[in-house]
């Protein structure tokens, strides 16, 4: 079994080439006299030496045997993990047209760690810090996370960095596994050619330290757009929204443990369709009431997703009419645009137990005691990182595309997000320069709102057309707090208690 020091700087994540991380080599690949050995030592002659060049003569399904078996022995070998589940991975790699292209590409990638990571360990983002990512450095961690040699950051207490999620076939669940594991090995096969014009890739750490108070001060709400889609689509490609001078950030509805899974919630799902993304898991440590991680791409455009989805959990399927490379070259200015993305920890309160009143009803556990504050503050930390990396002399105007951030899976209510969301953004977009502007888009599902309200969007405009401010609406849902009437409407009550009329539905 692989030994990793305990006694590394800030439970920092040690690479296979650094020499803390050793191995007492129960398969004998080495010829080592004392042990533990070094696995850097065991992945030069084991994987590199033995991939760097593939005979033409060696048949794919036997290639693609033969290095899935590798895996497997290197999982025993650093991990103690005998005989992982890796159905679908290798599936996947007999579906390419060729198997061996992708299997030296990945192997290429990672046999650059020493280069790119020469003291051989990932230190966790610090709150409030900056770091700088070329494509490079994020390719060779994908590839020992699909590779499965990562050991797990001391604060990852499920289920780890690597991809070993999405290659095992055990529970049956296999159509988003192989999906994810397909975009990555696709996202390998993009590299045959050095890119045109190599990214840098910006991770930071959202942090705030002040207390709520200055939530009371008047401040005007930014306008607010809602976008009602027929499903639910990572990326709406047909929309009325301007693109030119905006910087346009998209948040994405996360776990505390930033990183990919076996399922398709919308983190998982956005983190496969952009393989750049998925190491964010190795160096991000758990999200805190008052930290935020924004990752934002150095292209003009943005990021460029390897594929995209429609549909939400049991109904997600990657769109099939959408080819990435469709949007280079002289159609660069139709393509999908995300500069950042904004990782929100969403407030878990599925197993929140709501007593009923008489009549059967329930209040919100939005409304318990404290929940609010936390989500406004969760909010605000990210948005006033973003925005406040955007300001200065020729600064942008800013787009927030949110979809129900919190609600759904993880039980929050819809409208109390979305007025959440939209509180926190006014506040932020108040510290924007001179001549910045901000807005916040809002994709919903048709008639997912309606369910609850139907004069929703009758009163939203009504909201934005009245003059009140942010400050007026935030007074307004602490107030819908402290009583947390059972089967209240959200946004009846807000006009109720804003002193608005309640609009008229013809």
């Amino acid at each position: 079994m692989a030994v990793v020091d305990e006694a590394s700087e800030l439970g920092s994540l040690l690479l296979p080439n650094h020499p803390s991380f050793t191995t007492d080599d129960p398969l004998g690949f080495s010829d080592a006299e004392e042990y533990p050995v070094p696995v850097y030592s065991i992945l030069e002659s084991h994987l590199f030496t033995r991939f760097e060049s593939v005979s033409p003569a060696i048949p794919p399904e036997s290639l693609t045997s033969e290095f899935v078996s590798v895996i497997s022995d290197l999982s025993y070998t650093l991990h103690n993990r005998p005989d992982p589940n890796l159905s679908i991975l290798k599936y996947c790699m007999n579906l390419k047209p060729d198997p061996a292209a992708c299997t030296q590409l990945i192997v290429s990638s990672a046999s650059k760690l020493p280069t790119l990571f020469s003291d051989g360990s990932l230190h966790p983002l610090r709150p409030g810090e900056t770091r700088v990512y070329t494509g490079a450095h994020l390719l060779s961690i994908l590839s020992h996370q699909l590779l499965l040699t990562l050991p797990s950051p001391k604060w990852n207490d499920w289920g780890g960095v690597n991809l070993t999620s999405w290659f095992s076939d055990a529970d049956g669940n296999n159509e988003p596994k192989r999906t994810y594991t397909n975009i990555t090995l696709d996202h390998f096969l993009q590299f045959t050619a050095p890119p045109p014009q190599p990214q840098d890739f910006t991770f930071h750490l959202c942090h705030y330290n002040q207390p709520l108070t200055s939530f009371t001060t008047k401040t005007p709400l930014i306008p607010l757009t809602i976008l009602e889609l027929p499903n639910e689509e990572d990326f709406p490609k047909t929309t009325t929204l301007p693109a030119e001078d905006f910087h346009t950030t998209y948040i994405i509805s996360s776990h505390k443990l930033i990183g990919h899974g076996p399922s398709a919630t919308q983190e998982e799902r956005i983190l496969a369709s952009i393989p750049e993304l998925i190491p964010v898991s190795t160096f991000t440590p758990p999200l805190e009431e008052n930290t935020a991680l924004a990752v934002t791409a150095s292209a003009e455009n943005g990021f460029t997703p390897t594929a995209i989805f429609t549909g939400h959990g049991r109904t997600a399927r990657v769109d099939g009419g959408y080819n990435c490379r469709d949007y280079e070259g002289e159609n660069v200015e139709n393509r999908i645009r995300a500069n950042t993305f904004l990782f929100l920890n969403a407030t878990e309160l599925d197993t929140v137990e709501i007593p009923e009143s008489e009549d059967g009803a329930r209040g919100l556990p939005d409304f318990l005691p404290g929940v609010l504050q936390k989500d406004l503050l969760k909010a605000y930390t990210g948005f006033s990182g973003v925005f406040g990396s955007q300001t200065g002399e020729g600064g942008k105007n800013q787009r927030i595309i949110a979809t129900p951030w919190g609600s759904g899976a993880f039980g929050g209510d819809v409208r109390v997000k979305l007025l959440i969301l939209w509180v926190a953004a006014s506040f932020a977009a108040a510290k924007l320069g001179e001549g910045q502007n901000a807005e916040l888009v809002f994709l919903v599902k048709q008639f997912v709102i309606d369910a609850k309200e139907v004069s929703w969007k009758e009163i939203l405009q009504k909201v934005q057309e009245s003059g009140v401010g942010a400050d007026d609406v935030w007074r307004a849902l602490m107030g819908m707090g402290e009583t947390n009437v059972p089967g209240i409407n959200v946004l009846e009550g807000l006009v109720d208690t804003l002193g608005l009329k309640r609009p008229l539905l013809i």
